[in-house]
């Protein structure tokens, strides 16, 4: 092989070449690509892999995060009460009779309820004057659920005071009606969520408990039925959302003491905003 090369660069070249017979005949070929192309690969590919995975990571979007709809609440409005002393007490003292708008307020945060009712000059030639405040620590207990309704069973605890009297100071205390009282109750509820930021809620309790008529003079019993039935609008601004409300109230005061033996009945209509 080694002479016919040599023949043939003679005759292209009229020379002969001259071989060095003391190395093998071996000249330095190319490098081989792929002893360059491996190293720097992989040395590519760890600078780029981190960007790689950061640039994934950004690109994913975030799962939106889900805010609970607000349990705090505050609504006003007018309630329409008549108080009626019960058929067959008579006494000739002064009758609190009348069937009048009042002034409403309720707070409501989780588990607790605070509310007031006010107004003056009501009642014959606007000759009373009517104030009521309390409190309502409530819970349920879940009897059936589902993805957007429920069944539940509410135990409310109440305290309230109720006064009416004549405009001005010149009635005694002692003839003024004047109740305080405690009352539990257990009853029926259901709620449902027909869309995602609507809820309406439904609740009737009825409830028993005591009460101390004109600052301790007379003590008795007290029975009372409440409804309520609160649709919630969530989210309009960011947390603020808007509810309205409907709460009927029943209230029957029964002591030794007859003149202070009256049923009281409210409907209140309230509109309110949560937060």
């Amino acid at each position: 092989m080694i002479s016919l090369i040599s023949s043939a660069l003679t005759v292209m070249t009229g020379k002969k070449p001259v071989l060095n017979k003391s190395f093998p005949n071996v000249t330095p070929g190319p490098i081989k690509m792929e002893k360059i192309l491996i190293p720097v690969s992989l040395i590519l590919f760890l600078a780029i892999m981190p960007v790689t995975l950061q640039a994934q990571m950004f690109s994913v979007e975030e799962p939106e995060r889900r805010i609970r709809p607000s349990s705090n609440s505050v609504t006003a409005g007018p309630e329409f009460l008549t108080m009626r002393l019960r058929e067959g007490e008579s006494f000739s003292g002064r009758v609190y009779n009348f069937t009048e708008p009042v002034y409403r307020v309720r707070i409501e945060l989780p588990g607790v309820e605070i509310y007031g009712g006010f107004r003056n000059q009501i009642g014959d030639a606007d000759s009373l004057n009517y104030l009521n405040l309390g409190a309502n620590i409530s819970g349920s207990l879940q009897l059936a659920r589902s993805r957007s309704a429920g069944i539940l069973l509410p135990i409310w605890l109440t305290t309230d005071y109720t006064r009416v009297k004549e405009t001005g100071n010149q009635q005694p205390e002692n003839e003024q009606f004047r109740q305080s009282s405690a009352s539990i109750g257990l009853g029926a509820g259901a709620y449902v969520n027909p869309v995602r930021n609507i809820r309406v809620r439904a609740e009737f309790v009825p409830q028993i408990g005591f009460t101390l008529s004109s600052m301790g003079s007379d003590s008795g019993q007290l029975a009372s039925l409440n409804g309520r039935l609160k649709f919630h609008v969530d989210q309009i601004f960011g947390r603020y959302g808007l509810v309205a409300s409907y709460n009927y109230t029943w209230r029957r005061y029964s002591g030794t003491d007859d003149r202070f033996h009256y049923d009281l009945e409210g409907h209140h209509v309230g509109l309110g905003i949560t937060f």
